[in-house]
């Protein structure tokens, strides 16, 4: 069950099925990527998107075993066609994307969280790395976003061991952004979310865009890149209601 809210600007999507420690099914995966796409519509009333859990975890990861006994093809095609639609509307959405890791994330809902912009997570929050303890490799794209964030050497280590990973020590190793005390953090996540909502609303998918992009340019190709892109903000209206809401500021 996937609940989903809109409240002053904030869309908080929340993993709601506790009795099975909000697994994702593949009917789970596309109830969710539907509910991300309507958020994502400019008549939503959404300027930022949180992603969060129920009660004290995040999500018990992918539950495989309503699959049942198939054969590879199937399960391949079964796979992909819960992620991939739900990294699209993650990735080429207008919204910014905070997960907040309120509690254990296992397995794909470790890769679930770091599709997101933005990762914080509660103190007591773990990221269970528990492929390897399966017999599985890893997915939900992790193969590629985990070595980005901490290195190859590490990744590598932590995925072929089945590491157990602490919120702090993923904020120690770039994994995350920011580890939050329990006691505030539903109220700290909220502040993140409401800055990112007071912010221009144009840029947040461009600037994606374009960390994505410099990970195959060249310094020189990625600066032209960014000349393109700026030079179709600066002649936005949001730069310049920035630019006048600023002038106002600095007058005496």
């Amino acid at each position: 069950m996937i609940e989903t809210t809109v409240e002053d600007g904030i869309a908080t999507v929340r993993l709601a099925s506790p009795a099975t420690a909000n697994a994702l099914t593949p009917a789970a995966f596309a109830e969710l990527t539907a509910q991300i796409a309507a958020v994502q519509q400019p008549d939503s009333g959404a300027r930022v998107l949180v992603l969060t859990g129920s009660c004290k975890v995040f999500s018990a990861g992918a539950n495989m075993d309503v699959l049942g006994d198939t054969d590879a093809a199937s399960l391949e095609r079964a796979i992909t066609g819960a992620l991939l639609p739900l990294q699209q509307v993650l990735h080429e959405g207008r919204l910014p994307t905070v997960a907040a890791v309120n509690g254990t994330a296992v397995g794909g809902a470790v890769g679930l969280a770091l599709l997101c912009d933005i990762v914080v997570a509660a103190r007591s929050a773990r990221f269970s790395l528990a492929f390897a303890r399966l017999g599985l490799v890893p997915d939900t794209g992790l193969t590629m976003t985990l070595p980005r964030l901490v290195g190859e050497a590490r990744a590598r280590a932590l995925l072929m061991t089945g590491a157990d990973v602490s919120a702090e020590e993923a904020a120690a190793m770039g994994m995350i952004h920011q580890c939050i005390d329990d006691e505030t953090f539903v109220a700290e996540t909220r502040t993140l979310a409401e800055r990112l909502a007071r912010l221009p609303q144009g840029t947040h998918r461009l600037t994606r865009q374009a960390i994505v992009a410099g990970r195959l340019n060249t310094l020189q190709v990625q600066m032209e890149y960014e000349a393109r892109l700026q030079a179709g903000r600066v002649l936005s209206d949001e730069f310049r209601a920035a630019m006048a809401a600023f002038a106002a500021r600095r007058k005496p």
